[in-house]
């Protein structure tokens, strides 16, 4: 019968053995030493001045004094000596000094949890590689806080390299964000294939670039957009309707201030809306404001709509300007209509004026009519010039009877008062309103 147990070593009682308690009791020393064993300290090498029975030592290499020759053993201290026992494969201890648990294989003392600094990689759910040094495989990772805010941090060694969140499908990148390749921030995206840039943010000035552009199929809204109708902040984006620009016009209040604060652009004159400083008679209209920079001169243009008057109609333009002081008066002179036919010329302006001219030759047995290119409105100050066309003819006078709305009768006589055919230069003007 062997003297020890095969795995701890412990005494066996001997037939006949005489103090049988003996042997047990150093086998329940034994027991309570290595069952739940803890360690003072790993690595030991000088026994102490002064051990409490139970204390148990890990020897190392080296070992002095009464453990000399013991390296590597577990040294205990049973009350009066030292008993030292060889652990074996898999034997657990607690290391008291660094609250750690250890384990007996390859002829050293190891952690059972490997010291979580400096890991070659930590797999969860997954195995972790040399690239991939941490792989988590799960339905959803979540990073909290511990009291306060979260911050997950990419850094990267230099300007060129890259650190930025890739998402995948099926392992094969499409979107991308960060730093790839620069200190800007990018959003890319991929057809599996090709990657295109949706978004850079410039980090010295935080502008927003899209080089792909921009397919917005919502209100776009905030500060940057124009308040209303007529804001002229600079830098706005205009809406639809700004100015009349695809909408209805903004109403117009004092067409005639000074001080900057018409914003230039497109507004509806309309003095029963409360519209006023435009030209007299003007009831409604469309006024164009324009600037050419601040404290600078400014000029309106106002395309009538109605009138109060009967000289004010549809379509009459009216202009004016003003250089740092008060407005300019309203003019209204502009061509309005030119036309030409086998009847002569005619000329209509904006005021009202209209004129007339035309080379005829006339007969010298009748009044020969000259029919207007244009109607006149009245006879009413219409005046008509005649002059005689050519050096040689003397003593001949044009003249005209029946003048009309629409024609004149005119004649050319000689000193005995006999028609005469001659060529004669005419202009009429009048008003056409």
């Amino acid at each position: 019968m062997p003297a020890t147990t095969p795995r701890l070593s412990l005494p066996y009682l001997q037939p006949s053995q005489a103090q049988k308690h003996v042997t047990h009791n150093e086998a329940l020393q034994l027991l309570d030493a290595v069952v739940q064993l803890r360690v003072l300290g790993f690595g030991a090498t000088t026994p102490p001045a002064a051990p409490a029975a139970g204390d148990v030592h890990a020897l190392g290499p080296g070992a002095t004094g009464d453990w000399s020759g013991q390296d590597g053993r577990l040294a205990l201290w049973d009350g009066t000596g030292w008993q030292f026992l060889s652990p074996r494969d898999g034997w657990r201890a607690w290391d008291r000094g660094a609250q750690q648990l250890r384990v007996w294989t390859e002829g050293a003392w190891a952690p059972v949890a490997p010291p979580l600094q400096n890991l070659a990689g930590v797999g969860i759910g997954t195995a972790s590689d040399a690239t991939n040094r941490l792989a988590v495989a799960a339905n959803a990772t979540l990073l909290s806080h511990a009291g306060a805010g979260h911050q997950v941090k990419v850094n990267k060694a230099a300007a060129a390299d890259t650190a930025s969140l890739l998402f995948q499908s099926n392992w094969t990148g499409h979107a991308e964000m960060g730093l790839a390749g620069g200190l800007d921030f990018s959003l890319k995206v991929s057809d599996g294939s090709a990657w295109s840039t949706a978004l850079t943010v410039a980090r010295a000035t935080g502008v927003v670039s899209l080089p792909q552009g921009a397919a917005i199929n919502g209100p776009v809204t905030g500060a940057a957009v124009q308040s209303s109708a007529i804001d002229g902040t600079a830098g706005r984006l205009l809406t639809t309707g700004a100015f009349g620009l695809g909408g209805a016009l903004p109403a117009l209040g004092d067409a005639g201030v000074t001080d900057g604060s018409l914003v230039p652009g497109l507004y509806a004159y309309d003095t029963a809306a409360g519209s006023t400083g435009g030209p007299a008679s003007v009831t409604r209209g469309t006024l164009l404001h324009s600037r050419r920079g601040a404290s600078l001169g400014e000029t309106q243009l106002l395309v009538v709509e109605a009138g109060s008057a009967s000289g004010v109609y549809a379509g009459l333009v009216f202009g004016r300007s003003r250089s740092g002081g008060a407005w300019g008066g309203w003019t209204c002179g502009s061509v309005q209509d030119s036309t030409a036919g086998t009847n002569g010329r005619c000329l209509r302006q904006q005021d009202g004026t209209q004129t007339c001219w035309h080379t005829i030759t006339t007969s010298a047995s009748a009044e020969t009519v000259w029919t207007f290119p244009q109607a006149f409105a009245s006879t009413t100050g219409l005046v008509v010039t005649l002059g005689v066309n050519g050096s040689a003819l003397t003593a001949l006078f044009p003249r005209h009877t029946a003048k009309g709305t629409a024609s004149v009768s005119l004649s050319v006589v000689n000193g005995s008062g006999t028609r005469v055919a001659a060529s004669l230069d005419m202009i009429a003007v009048g008003r056409w309103f």
